[in-house]
């Protein structure tokens, strides 16, 4: 299902969400990430070695709570695919979606040494990402509802 306006304003303007994931036994797995539109879809990095990318190898459903302010909350039943391998270019383009460019063209990214975002030259980030083997969430989104503020 194409993402509403008034989905996509409000994912803009609240990043932050809880996805949970299924494990091999039927228990939910959560975890906090950070989500954006990018070219009208749902988009979020991740990693091959975080639990959230195991499970959803296995059973691409996924669930996501999108935080709003008291009272206001967005649920989406979602299917995921993964896309990795040479993705540098997507993320980066998913990075300006979420954060904006930094100074003097670059990206601003989370550099997990100093614990907190920082910016990177794009040809830094491209490297940092393929070393790091970042792959992206894509999230076909399949139903949503909640009590979240209308565009």
């Amino acid at each position: 299902m194409p993402l509403a306006p008034e989905l996509v304003d409000f994912v803009t303007k609240h990043p932050d969400a809880a996805m949970i994931t299924l494990r091999d036994n039927g228990t939910p797995h959560m975890a906090r990430i950070e989500i954006c539109v990018v070219d009208g879809r749902l988009r979020a990095t991740g990693a091959p070695s975080l639990v959230r990318t195991r499970n959803l190898r296995r059973d691409p459903r996924c669930s996501l709570f999108v935080f709003g302010p008291h009272p206001f909350w967005l649920g989406l039943e979602t299917e995921v695919t993964i896309a990795e391998g040479e993705v540098g270019q997507d993320l980066i383009q998913l990075l300006r979606a979420r954060h904006g460019t930094g100074p003097a063209g670059t990206v601003l990214a989370h550099d997990d040494e100093l614990g907190h975002d920082r910016p990177y030259t794009e040809a830094e980030y491209v490297a940092h990402a393929r070393a790091s083997q970042l792959l992206i969430y894509d999230f076909g989104v399949l139903k949503a509802y909640g009590n979240y503020v209308p565009a």
